[in-house]
């Protein structure tokens, strides 16, 4: 093919080659459903996301980028787990989960308490504090406020008086 340019000559039309797939290269990591369990049961116990990934295998971004939600909610998701089963063992009269959940009742209770103590102490209306000055403003008030000797003088008295309309 041929096409003309603006001073008549002629010329060959390039024409692009189709963008290539990519091919090669190690595919993304897709995490199972036992890996996700893996990781909030990790993070539950208190694993860093370094320990966590070397112990699946990948790396640490790419774990966070594809189980953000895992990492993020993972303590909260088995602690519930544990509780049920705390409740489902006390219903059942074991007597050793029935004191760890008083023990866990009273905890809570004490620290909801001790909240509510300085809930109360915060809606107390407080005047605001004055506005701090600025270095010229901190010098023109003590200026001001000079007395005796070195008091600045009387403005002079006007003859005319300008304010009577």
């Amino acid at each position: 093919m041929t096409e003309k340019t603006t001073d008549g000559k002629k010329r060959a039309r390039s024409r692009k080659k189709p963008a290539l797939k990519k091919v090669g290269g190690r595919p993304a990591w897709k995490p199972s459903v036992d890996e996700r369990t893996t990781i909030e049961r990790m993070k539950f116990c208190g694993e860093s996301d370094a320990t966590i990934a070397r112990s699946l295998g990948v790396d640490v971004d790419t774990m966070r980028k594809h189980c953000p939600e895992e990492l993020a909610s993972g303590y909260a998701n088995r602690r519930r787990e544990v509780i049920n089963l705390l409740f489902e063992a006390a219903k059942a009269k074991n007597t050793s989960a029935i004191k760890r959940l008083d023990d866990m009742g009273r905890a809570s209770g004490a620290a909801a308490a001790v909240n509510a103590r300085g809930a109360k102490a915060a809606p107390e209306a407080k005047e605001p504090a004055p506005e701090k000055l600025g270095k010229k403003e901190q010098r023109k008030q003590a200026a001001q406020a000079v007395v005796g000797k070195f008091a600045p003088p009387e403005p002079p008295k006007l003859v005319v008086n300008n304010d009577a309309g």
